[in-house]
């Protein structure tokens, strides 16, 4: 796997439970006709990146599939972990990083890919004051440390993870495009608008 933008690995934040949608699987629900996770590849035009799913099963996408370390944190930064610590192990010393995207998520930016990459430093997605970390680039040699080192005895947010890597903000204009559907009156919200 080369460094450029186009083949960096594309992984989706999917190992929820969806408690607050009775256990449906987000990624699964349909907006307009299409899954939500469909809708979220086809916006960012991801169609030369290696697709993996920090989750259960592929969606039928033919992803890789990497399932959140047993001894790793939890949330979010347990899919980051995991992926992180599957491409150590698969010893690829020339994969710069990763990005990362939630599947509760429907409208990321279309340029997402090209405005959050960069060579030099991880990067999260804000908007205003607002952090969406779920939405980013990940640079190997800056989880390094953080991973190598750190007890996970306690619980990690993403956004302690962003300051830990010391991840700079990529500003976006519209807080639209991070709307996450957490539960029904959101999804049902969410299709008023479209």
């Amino acid at each position: 796997m080369n460094n450029s933008i186009d083949s960096a690995p594309i992984v989706i934040l999917a190992g929820g439970s969806a408690s607050r949608f009775n256990g449906r699987d987000k990624g699964e629900i349909l907006i307009g006709g299409k899954r939500m996770i469909d809708i979220i590849l086809e916006r960012i035009n991801h169609h030369t990146n290696h697709l993996i799913i920090s989750g259960y099963h592929d969606y039928g996408l033919k992803a890789l599939i990497v399932s959140d370390e047993i001894h790793g944190p939890k949330g979010p930064v347990g899919g980051i972990y995991s992926t992180w610590k599957y491409f150590k192990n698969t010893s690829d010393l020339n994969l710069k990083g990763f990005f990362t995207l939630a599947i509760d998520v429907p409208n990321p930016p279309k340029n997402f890919l090209k405005k959050i990459y960069s060579n030099s430093t991880s990067n999260i997605s804000v908007v205003g004051l607002q952090k969406h970390p779920a939405h980013g680039w990940w640079r190997m040699e800056d989880l390094d440390p953080v991973f190598n080192n750190i007890s996970f005895d306690d619980s990690i947010s993403l956004n302690k993870l962003a300051i830990l890597v010391e991840a700079k903000l990529v500003r976006w204009s519209k807080n639209e495009y991070f709307f996450n559907i957490n539960k029904q009156s959101e999804l049902d919200g969410y299709i008023e608008t479209i």
